[in-house]
């Protein structure tokens, strides 16, 4: 490096350290749910905060979920689940980082989510199963803001929890391990169906680098007489 790029790389740093900013950590990698999520329950392992009615549904939901009838659920279907919920089936996703975008490829058929990180707040035209997502750094935490949720098709788990479209999610990502695993608190606000906001917490664990995200297709697995979400799978393989 000569003197000029140097003295332009000191000052740089100097410059980072007095107005406090760091760069962003890399979560850049394949991660996979750490345990199979069927029934989300809050940060202190109870029940969600539901309002009578949605207890109700939820109630004649969960009796069929018991039985293995899951005519209630789309997703059995190939549709797709929603979100949170397709960030703990039990199949693994890509995050690829980019100061302005970034992006998951999910391995259950081939979803994706984009988060935009331009600083501006997006807002979806229409609900939408994934919804539209903006972020922000805030130290080394990723904090992502997500509405626009579609409710008519999706639900919060496998059980059948429900929402609204009034549904907003805030997440709070970190990573912890040594890099190994991912953190992500989510905070859910959905006055038409809780009684109050209320968090979980999800972690992941880290694949190796030469994991690779496979095409799924999930029609072809029906066809083939598979489940369209198989539970059976091992997680890590």
């Amino acid at each position: 490096m000569n003197s000029r790029a140097m003295s332009v790389a000191v000052i740089g740093a100097a410059l980072m350290l007095a107005s406090g900013a760091q760069a962003a950590p890399d979560i850049s990698g394949v991660w996979e749910a750490a345990a199979k999520v069927r029934e989300l329950k809050t940060v202190d392992g109870q029940a969600p905060p539901l309002n009578n009615e949605a207890r109700k549904l939820y109630g004649e939901r969960m009796a069929k979920w018991k039985v293995h009838d899951l005519s209630y659920d789309p997703t059995a279907k190939c549709v797709s689940p929603g979100m949170p919920r397709i960030l703990y089936l039990p199949y693994p996703f890509e995050i690829i980082q980019r100061p302005k975008r970034i992006t998951y490829i999910f391995q259950w058929n081939y979803w994706n989510r984009h988060v935009d990180m331009s600083g501006q707040k997006q807002e979806a035209p229409y609900p939408l199963s994934l919804g539209e997502s903006s972020g922000h750094w805030d130290g080394d935490t990723l904090v992502i803001h997500t509405n626009g949720l579609r409710a008519d098709n999706t639900m919060l788990d496998s059980a059948g929890l429900p929402h609204s479209e009034a549904l907003s999610l805030t997440e709070h990502i970190r990573l912890t391990n040594g890099g190994r695993r991912l953190e992500d608190r989510i905070r859910i606000e959905d006055p038409q169906t809780f009684t109050r906001p209320w968090e979980t917490v999800l972690t992941f664990n880290r694949l190796p680098d030469s994991h690779e995200i496979p095409l799924d297709i999930c029609l072809d697995r029906i066809d083939a007489g598979k489940p369209a979400v198989d539970w059976s799978r091992k997680l890590g393989e």
